[in-house]
């Protein structure tokens, strides 16, 4: 880690009294999920321009619909 890092680090912990580490696991963890969903999102992107992938999509959620019927509103 540079050392401008760290001490952006070590600014918040002195601000939130939360420990270096966990200030960078949850950095870690926050990252993960947005690479993820960036990652979900082109996925989807890419499957929505391919229209008979895309049409295939429609035709299984057409297909569970009627497990969606629970007698709820």
């Amino acid at each position: 880690m540079s050392d401008r890092t760290r001490q952006r680090v070590a600014a918040m912990a002195a601000t939130t009294g939360q420990q270096m580490q966990t200030i960078i696991d949850e950095a870690v963890e926050a990252y993960e999920r947005e690479l993820f969903w960036r990652g979900f999102e082109q996925g989807y992107e890419q499957l929505a321009g391919d229209t008979d992938s895309w049409d295939g999509v429609g035709a299984e959620r057409g297909a569970e619909s009627p497990a969606l019927r629970d007698g709820l509103d």
